[in-house]
């Protein structure tokens, strides 16, 4: 049985590590860097890293930063922010990152997702899929002023060829309040490939609630671990009482 993937994410500004709620009100939290080296330290399973401005203000993500941010980690590196062509994966794959963070792209051009698993392979194309909720319907979140129903999305891409997916609430992010179950197992019935579920982690029961009420198999979180005292082997620790497979290592002292 696979172990279940403890996630940490560390979102950027253009400036530096912020953290927001429902995707606005970004608050300062630190250095990437810094971020990434004590992360290392503590021995999560993989690390996400993205600039989310990069594609809102049409600019590219800051190279020899994600390359210092991938110096510090001995284990897999996903990054996003910015990402449009074939070229900006080469790039950010060249400089170390395990897999790269498709998007904007896939909205606009989901074709792109094949070109790009076709030459690099699709282990290495994650795409990220936000979802809000509105009226009890389920749209994209996108940077468009036009509405995409989630459910015509994922029909859409179910068909493309990826790795993995970054499945976000925007509602729960940043709230600590648990994560959207429902939105949870709406999506994985679409898909074969792994789902990452991200938004509403708070405390520790809140991931023993999602592993009891879906099949997914990892877990992104940023402000349980920017703003209370848990880390991930707390998580691991809290997984693993309800039967969870989890790789555990010795962390060092906080």
């Amino acid at each position: 049985m696979l172990k279940v993937r403890i996630i940490p994410v560390l979102t950027f500004n253009g400036f530096g590590l912020v953290k927001t709620k429902g995707f606005s009100h970004p608050r300062m939290v630190g250095n990437p860097v810094q971020a990434a080296r004590v992360y290392n330290a503590r021995g999560v399973d993989e690390l996400v890293f993205v600039d989310i401005l990069a594609s809102k203000q049409n600019r590219k993500i800051n190279l020899k930063l994600v390359s210092d941010v991938i110096k510090e980690c001995f284990m897999p590196v996903a990054i996003g922010g910015g990402v449009k062509t074939i070229e900006d994966i080469h790039d950010l794959l060249k400089i170390g990152a395990d897999k790269v963070i498709l998007k904007t792209i896939a909205i606009i051009n989901p074709d792109f997702l094949n070109e790009a698993s076709n030459i690099f392979g699709a282990q290495c194309i994650t795409i990220a899929i936000d979802a809000i909720k509105k009226d009890n319907e389920y749209f994209l979140y996108t940077l468009s002023d036009h509405e995409i129903l989630l459910t015509d999305y994922l029909k859409k891409i179910s068909s493309f060829t990826f790795g993995e997916i970054i499945l976000t609430s925007v509602n729960n992010d940043g709230m600590m309040t648990g994560f959207d179950l429902n939105l949870v197992n709406l999506c994985t019935q679409y898909f074969k490939v792994p789902i990452v579920v991200s938004g509403g982690g708070g405390n520790p029961n809140h991931f023993k609630e999602l592993f009891k009420a879906s099949n997914v198999e990892a877990v992104a979180a940023s402000s349980i671990f920017h703003f209370t005292q848990y880390t991930p082997r707390d998580i691991k620790l809290a997984i693993a009482e309800i039967g969870k497979p989890v790789r555990l290592i010795k962390e060092p002292p906080h």
